[in-house]
């Protein structure tokens, strides 16, 4: 997982499926949300996906905060050596899918790059219909990918309960209990991404 610096790592990889997920200062939600993203993705296509991260409102070359760089090490992500990068339009316009953190992050992506609202999806969201996508089989998955992005926008719905929902809890300034709640909520939408990308097989039970 990489920086969004001006898009440069998408010239880098210019094969791969590019995601690119928005915080706001890109010192919390996000580079957790892509570095665990990445990790996931980079287990079934190793080469083929690229994750970066960008902030609305980020301040270049902040670190990540501590509570986060601990949340992180404890999945194995090390995001020592990250710094933040403050979003660009080229980089929201180069990327084939965009998560973002929340609703109003949402709102201040479409209105820099109008032409990726129908593949710009809060993290929530798009892990809350990915069920309802059929997935493709007979292709690999690149491919797959781009027919999901291509078929999302159709299913999306409001959530059941508030629409607040979809949005993942920004912590700071807040006690721990905000940071392990946002850590949950980024671990549960990305495990149903792991399971669309890679279900796990249904036993066969045997009377």
């Amino acid at each position: 997982m990489a920086n969004a610096e001006n898009g440069r790592d998408w010239a880098m990889t210019p094969t791969s499926f590019r995601i690119l997920v928005v915080g706001v200062n890109n010192t919390c939600r996000s580079p957790l949300a892509a570095g665990t993203l990445q990790r996931e993705l980079d287990t079934e296509a190793p080469v083929g996906f690229t994750v970066i991260c960008a902030g609305t409102q980020a301040i270049s070359g902040s670190p990540v905060s501590l509570e986060v760089l601990k949340l992180a090490e404890h999945r194995g992500i090390h995001l020592h050596g990250f710094f933040a990068s403050q979003l660009v339009p080229e980089t929201i316009s180069e990327a084939d899918l965009v998560l973002v953190m929340d609703r109003s992050i949402r709102r201040e992506v479409v209105t820099m790059a109008p032409r990726a609202l129908r593949r710009t999806f809060t993290l929530l969201e798009f892990s809350r219909i990915l069920p309802t996508v059929r997935r493709e089989q007979l292709v690999g998955p690149v491919g797959r990918w781009q027919s999901l992005v291509a078929l999302a926008p159709r299913y999306r719905t409001p959530p059941k309960g508030a629409a607040s929902d979809d949005d993942v809890i920004d912590p700071r300034n807040r006690p721990v209990k905000a940071y392990k709640r946002m850590n949950a909520q980024i671990e549960s939408a990305i495990a149903a991404i792991r399971e669309w990308e890679a279900p796990t097989p249904v036993r066969e039970s045997h009377m």
